[in-house]
């Protein structure tokens, strides 16, 4: 009894509580800012947070955001963020992925749609939110995590003008498309928006349009900005006779800062339905244009690629690039991405059958030797399935492409992956598989579709993931870096 009485009276004195604050003190008086404050008398002492394994902790009914174990199995802490389980931790270098959503995000604003990112800041798109006006969220590097920093939207938006349907960022300028706009009576004509980093805020310069554009053009079907160009795709403009030929626009920024259209591009065998202007790139001195249902011989919308360069103010088709192997509806340039260097070009085919694999998918990488162009890989995930749509966006910072697959199957849904290559030798090597450690350990009961948009830092190696899918579409990003 005596022990007893011992062991009680010192609980008492390590144990100080506060009913009247709902504050409790172990070891010592609480912080006044404290509910629970737990101090070690001799500094020699730990503390333990629950601990679960795995499976307890994936099956743990409606945990509350803050929720915090340690995970015997994988020998980590796991924070729960309201949405997903995330380690706090990793034992492998580069591995870390940091997930982010919307501060004020909805389902069915499709975050993530779109991505870009560029030294310290990124770009995430969200063209569902507010009945598709659209939304556009920057978000800043702080040490080494990332932080929602401002949330962009049009001067003049409104309702299904779906602003971040395309979108690049380059160092600090930024383009956004916004395919659905009606400019004067012509509905779904379509604009693209400029915006400019002026120290630490992100202001709107210019609203792009086409001078000859029309009703249901969707100018602004992708986006890309390099130093003082844009480039913008049309893929439904009527050329001629021709209903959804598509074509491109280049605008300059002149030495005052405002943009002004430099010239019109199409191809030079365009053809009915084509799409020409689905995705484009812009780098330097070259400009890539895909037009995706391109009819190459008997192959019907197989896909191709076109190049241009410059050469003063004037821009003239230099190839076109089909994959070697193509077959028709393969979607080939469903995006693509021009290096910083000009001379390499990644194509994706997100329909491509590989090996009987239905819309497995692909990608191509091509590489220009003087004027010519040639096939030099082709791409495709060493586990991929049926479905996977690997290549429906890509992103290339030379030796590095980045390659998305977001109908990849994990856990018995879409969760969704990207890719990245690296060559070598030569060589191209597929070097990791990127998912979000939710997809792959946490019952996560929607289709997340993470590599739905894919983009690298040519310079500082790090990347981010969009799924528009998580969460019923509400959507997410994960930022990670390469090994």
């Amino acid at each position: 009894m005596t022990f007893r009485l011992l062991v009680l009276a010192l609980y008492c004195q390590l144990v100080v509580l506060y009913p009247a604050q709902a504050q409790i003190g172990m070891g010592g008086t609480p912080h006044p800012s404290a509910v629970l404050d737990l101090k070690s008398p001799g500094n020699n002492k730990a503390f333990y947070p629950p601990r679960l394994t795995s499976a307890q902790r994936e099956t743990m009914p409606n945990p509350q955001a803050g929720a915090l174990v340690y995970d015997t199995d994988l020998s980590t802490i796991f924070f729960f963020d309201g949405d997903v389980w995330t380690p706090m931790a990793t034992t492998s270098l580069g591995q870390m992925l940091i997930s982010r959503t919307a501060s004020d995000g909805l389902a069915q604003d499709f975050f993530g749609s779109k991505v870009a990112i560029s030294f310290d800041y990124a770009l995430v798109s969200a063209p569902g939110s507010n009945s598709g006006q659209g939304a556009v969220y920057v978000f800043m590097r702080s040490g080494d995590s990332w932080i929602q920093h401002a949330k962009l939207t049009a001067s003049d938006g409104a309702a299904n003008d779906f602003f971040g349907g395309s979108l690049f960022l380059d160092f600090d300028s930024a383009v956004v498309g916004a395919h659905g706009d009606d400019v004067g009576s012509n509905v779904n004509q379509g604009s693209a928006y400029v915006f400019e980093l002026v120290g630490t805020t992100w202001t709107q310069k210019a609203k792009l349009t086409a001078s000859d554009g029309a009703t249901n053009d969707y100018f602004g079907s992708d986006a890309s900005i390099n130093e003082d160009y844009v480039l913008i795709g049309v893929s439904n403009d009527w050329i001629g006779n021709n209903l959804e030929q598509g074509s491109a626009y280049v605008f300059r920024r002149s030495s005052g800062g405002s943009w002004v259209q430099q010239t019109k591009l199409m191809a030079s065998d365009g053809a009915y339905g084509d799409r020409f202007g689905f995705s484009v790139s812009i780098s330097g001195n070259t400009a890539l244009i895909a037009a995706t249902s391109a009819d190459i011989g008997p192959s019907l919308d197989q896909g191709s690629v076109y190049v241009f360069v410059r050469s003063g103010v004037s821009w003239t088709q230099q190839a076109k690039l089909t994959a070697n192997d193509g077959s028709g509806s393969d979607d080939f340039g469903c995006n693509v991405a021009l290096s910083s260097e000009e001379d390499y070009a990644l194509v994706g085919a997100r329909y491509a059958d590989i090996d009987g694999e239905s819309s497995q998918g692909a990608a191509y990488v091509f590489v220009r030797s003087g004027n010519t162009w040639t096939q030099q890989a082709k791409l495709t995930a060493s586990e991929g399935n049926a479905g996977d749509f690997f290549g429906h966006d890509v992103s290339l910072d030379m030796p590095t492409a980045l390659i998305g697959a977001p109908g990849s199957f994990i856990r018995e849904r879409n969760h969704g992956a990207a890719y990245a290559f690296v060559l070598s030798g030569g060589t191209w090597k597929q070097v990791r598989k990127i998912v979000h450690y939710s997809s792959s350990h946490y019952v996560d009961r929607s289709d997340n579709q993470d590599g739905t948009s894919v983009s690298k830092d040519i310079y500082s190696g790090r990347f981010i993931v969009g799924g528009f899918g998580f969460r019923n579409r509400k959507g997410r990003v994960f930022f990670g870096e390469s090994n």
